[in-house]
């Protein structure tokens, strides 16, 4: 009687209902989503194993792009130098002109003129060279870096040539923040490249005015051609160093870029083998889930058909 009135395999029947239903629901949402995993308890620890190296995955994603912006700063920042170098060697070639006496005054001061005018055109350029809106080698308004750091020392800041102005006004360091993990405060990280980039402008190229008023580069006569002769071969020399350097750093971008993305090739791989479904071995489990839910819904209305029947006793 006491089976009867509780109908305890009605009971055992629902449950078993209940776990094939359970079952048929998690191969269903795994064959929907493609996912294995799609919430923290179906499997704690390998959830946990692949939201970390999802997490890398995506900060390595931003570093690949700072590398990626880094270069094109560099490039951008070469490309002027080489234009400047142009500028450069037309200056030299006017020297060497103004160099042999056979010039009259008045010839000289057009070679001054030109000269004037290109100097003017350096100064312009490099003004103007910005990259994401920060200017690149200047130190007014929003720069690439502003801290002086020339007392700081270590391999990345360059001596420019042997240009004695370059190195008197100031050699800057910025940051390009290539790696996924934070700075633990060493000058040399594996996730930071520090790329010092020297003020650039006539001034720094060639150094001030006399106090006289007399132009640092002045062709008015032998001498001030000569010396300015000197003076364009230091120039162009540091720049050639700086467009060497910043080539070598543009390479380097380039391997860190590639780096990263083989890295992430190869976590996304792990990512997948822990969280993608399993369709062949999931479609199974989704068949077998609805021939068991169908059978256990048939028994479970054979079991509640009994209580029908000793009602209909009860009753007649």
């Amino acid at each position: 009687m006491p089976n009867t009135l509780f109908n305890v395999s009605s009971m055992m029947y629902q449950n078993k209902l209940r776990m094939h239903n359970e079952v048929l629901q998690r191969a269903t949402e795994r064959l929907a989503t493609g996912s294995r995993i799609n919430n923290a308890k179906d499997d704690p620890f390998r959830n946990y194993e692949a939201e970390n190296a999802r997490s890398e995955i995506k900060n390595a994603e931003k570093a690949k792009q700072n590398s990626a912006d880094g270069a094109a700063l560099l490039q951008v920042a070469e490309g002027t130098c080489g234009e400047v170098q142009s500028i450069l060697q037309r200056v030299r070639e006017l020297a060497v002109q103004a160099a042999n006496d056979t010039l009259s005054s008045t010839e000289r001061r057009y070679l001054n003129e030109e000269v004037g005018g290109l100097l003017n055109e350096i100064d312009r350029i490099t003004a103007v060279t910005t990259f994401n809106t920060k200017t690149i080698f200047g130190n007014e308004g929003d720069s690439f870096s502003k801290s002086d750091v020339n007392t700081a020392g270590g391999r990345e800041l360059k001596d420019w040539a042997k240009n004695p102005y370059m190195r008197a006004e100031g050699i800057r360091a910025g940051v390009l923040h290539v790696g996924p993990e934070a700075n633990p405060g060493t000058l040399y990280d594996a996730n930071q490249v520090r790329v010092s980039i020297p003020e650039l402008s006539s001034r720094t190229l060639f150094g001030p005015d006399d106090p006289n008023g007399r132009p640092a580069i002045d062709l008015s006569d032998n001498a001030g051609a000569t010396s300015a002769i000197d003076k364009l071969d230091s120039a162009i020399n540091s720049l050639g160093t700086v467009r060497s350097y910043m080539g070598s750093l543009v390479n380097r971008m380039d391997r860190q870029y590639e780096d990263i993305e083989s890295r992430n090739i190869t976590r996304n791989d792990h990512v997948s083998k822990i969280k993608d479904t399993d369709f062949a071995k999931e479609s199974t489990e989704l068949m077998s889930a609805q021939i068991k839910q169908q059978a256990a819904i048939s028994i479970l209305a054979q079991s509640n058909s009994k209580i029908g029947r000793v009602l209909e006793i009860l009753g007649g």
